[in-house]
């Protein structure tokens, strides 16, 4: 292999490392893990179309077998347990991407809180689940005296293994209650403040310039917020936690919620798409 293509190949597998890594904190060592694997087996292939074959498909195998079999033991000894990965219960990811990058950890105290949650919002509505964002990363890591290294999930800096985000209901195009949302993450579907309500939209946007940038990028599809549904989801939340929830102003104002409601602020990102839990301390 020339100098060029080591160069290249060097670059294109630190880049991955790089992205692996901020998605789901243990990917990009389980990528290294793998090519070291790679680099002793490599040479039983003779051909390059199986070679590269190999390493894609081995790659992709190692890292399912590395989340689901290796990672919750190992986050188990700090106390973090991963939210389901199916869709088939009460509680679900709106995306399964959020457990394939190891998005779903949370403290087993805040855990068994929110299945106890979606359990009961289910058993009063059977064909709707609780479909939860991003939580954690699997392990806090690094902590020399005051400095915390990692801690929160990117981009949730907050996000330290007692938080999770909720997506609203949505009514389908037939406007019926649904488990659907707008976007296939779940972020970026807001709702816009209506003429009566306050806008926090209209100041934040203008300072910070990531406030609204999945909002006006992600592909969405227009399904209906569903006002009396949110309003209890988020009742029966605030009556089962007591941390303060975050949502913005003007959807506070339009389910009509009390106190135990806070905003996130303009130095966070909109919370008009989901509302964010503490689930325990």
């Amino acid at each position: 292999m020339s100098l060029a293509k080591n160069y290249l190949r060097a670059i294109g597998i630190t880049l991955l490392f790089v992205v692996l890594t901020i998605l789901s904190q243990v990917g990009g060592i389980i990528l290294l893990l793998w090519l070291l694997i790679y680099n002793v087996i490599k040479k039983r292939f003779s051909k390059t179309w199986l070679r590269r074959s190999v390493n894609l498909v081995g790659f992709v195998v190692f890292y399912i077998f590395f989340i689901l079999a290796i990672i919750p033991p190992l986050a188990g000894l700090q106390d973090r347990v991963p939210l389901p990965l199916s869709k088939s219960g009460s509680l679900a990811p709106v995306s399964y991407w959020t457990a394939i990058f190891c998005r779903n950890y949370v403290k087993s105290q805040g855990r068994d809180r929110l299945e106890k949650i979606a359990a009961g919002f289910a058993s009063k509505h059977s064909n709707l689940k609780v479909k939860y964002m991003d939580c954690n990363y699997p392990f806090k890591i690094g902590v020399f005296g005051d400095a915390i290294i990692l801690v929160g999930l990117v981009p949730h800096i907050s996000h330290d293994g007692t938080k999770a985000d909720i997506a609203f209901i949505y009514d389908d195009a037939s406007r019926k209650p649904s488990n659907l949302t707008p976007t296939s993450i779940g972020y970026g579907s807001s709702v816009d403040p209506l003429k009566n309500e306050s806008c926090t939209p209209c100041i934040c946007d203008k300072k910070n310039w990531k406030y609204s940038l999945l909002y006006r990028n992600m592909p969405k599809s227009n399904y209906e917020l569903n006002i009396p549904l949110n309003k209890e989801l988020l009742s029966t939340f605030r009556r089962e936690l007591t941390g303060q929830i975050l949502i913005e102003k003007h959807l506070q104002q339009r389910f009509g919620l009390g106190r135990g409601f806070g905003e996130a602020g303009c130095h966070s990102v909109r919370h008009d798409d989901h509302f964010h839990v503490t689930l325990c301390n």
